[in-house]
């Protein structure tokens, strides 16, 4: 009900924003809630009127929000934000994506550690991931250029898996990371 709700509130400053983690994954004990967002951006305008950049709507309510939550930012990046939410003594993990790369980082935030580990580690590894593939800045690297995974299961398609359902993903027996 927390994460639910966290979502909603986050819903308004967001083109897209989903529950992830242990919550995705229906776990009865949750040590922290997890949500992935692409956050909306407005267009900046200089003096003169012509576009000048971009903002996200997301960073600007950020205050708001907390306010909001009786939280504070413990870590208050553009990428991933991690705030204590008082009231509710958890934390709130924040992944702030791209259209691009949300299937690839929706899939990673869902985990299990140890399969978001096992998905990103090369097969020459242990791993998923395809020997001429690496992983670069949050993105899927093949021939030194970025692909596109706008969605959960063109991730999962690339890496040739299935797309289990989150409670029943998990690391192959005998994969360790490092």
């Amino acid at each position: 009900l927390i994460a639910k709700n966290l979502l909603n509130d986050l819903l308004p400053f967001c083109e897209r924003a989903e529950i992830a983690g242990s919550v995705r994954r229906q776990k009865p004990e949750v040590k922290d809630i997890e949500i992935v967002v692409i956050p909306k951006m407005r267009k900046v305008l200089d003096m003169f009127g012509a576009e000048s950049g971009s903002v996200s709507e997301l960073q600007e309510k950020m205050p708001y929000l907390l306010g909001y939550w009786n939280a504070y930012a413990i870590k208050n990046g553009e990428k991933y934000k991690q705030i204590s939410l008082n009231d509710h003594f958890i934390k709130l993990d924040l992944f702030i994506v791209n259209v691009e790369t949300w299937g690839y980082q929706f899939a990673i935030r869902t985990g299990p550690a140890d399969y978001s580990h096992w998905l990103v580690t090369q097969k020459k590894y242990g791993g998923a991931l395809h020997s001429y593939a690496r992983i670069e800045n949050a993105r899927v690297i093949v021939n030194g250029k970025p692909i596109q995974t706008r969605e959960e299961e063109e991730f999962f398609d690339f890496l040739d898996l299935p797309t289990l359902a989150p409670e029943k993903r998990a690391a192959p027996n005998g994969f360790k990371t490092k």
